[in-house]
């Protein structure tokens, strides 16, 4: 009776034990892989090669998530999307990626490094119209100072026409 009961147990456990077993396996081939593909990424960004770079880290982000992996590759690729002279549509594709990277690990040491970046990314757009507004302000004070430089100049000259008149009205009345 006890050799049926764990055949029988046997029988239904043995063709459901390959498949978690393959899982495991599937899973840490998968983790490998991707962390190959993040070290040599590393390496490419090390030796300036960021166009390769930016392609193996789009496919890691592309595949299925791997913790530790992913999320690294998420943000190296935001930082290598972010534009060197920022323009808002240049800079959502790095707010995208941290957005993505904040909510898919919020736990992620990735996500945390990322949420100050985030903040300061969020700012550049009003920053860059604040100083637009500040060289119009600058172009308008340059116009508004060379208009009171001439007119200066001009009274300058005026006031020495007055001096020169005044001069000779004095002779004049001098008998």
């Amino acid at each position: 009776m006890k050799f049926r009961l764990l055949a029988a147990v046997l029988i239904l456990i043995l063709p459901t034990g390959c498949a978690p077993v393959r899982k495991v396996v599937t899973d840490i081939r998968q983790r490998s892989a991707q962390e190959e593909k993040l070290s040599l990424a590393v390496e490419l960004i090390a030796r300036g090669r960021i166009d390769n770079a930016t392609v193996l880290l789009d496919a890691i982000i592309i595949e299925k998530p791997v913790r530790g992996v992913t999320d690294e590759a998420l943000f190296r690729l935001a930082l290598l999307r972010l534009p060197s002279e920022p323009r808002t549509g240049d800079i959502a594709k790095a707010t995208k990626l941290l957005d993505q990277l904040q909510r898919d690990y919020p736990d992620s040491p990735w996500a945390h490094q990322a949420l100050p970046l985030s903040d300061f990314i969020a700012e550049i757009p009003a920053r860059i119209e604040a100083a637009g507004e500040l060289r119009r302000q600058i172009k308008s004070l340059r116009d508004l100072n060379l208009s009171l430089t001439r007119e200066n100049k001009e009274l300058r000259l005026n006031l020495e026409k007055l001096k020169t008149l005044d001069l000779e009205l004095e002779r004049k009345l001098k008998p």
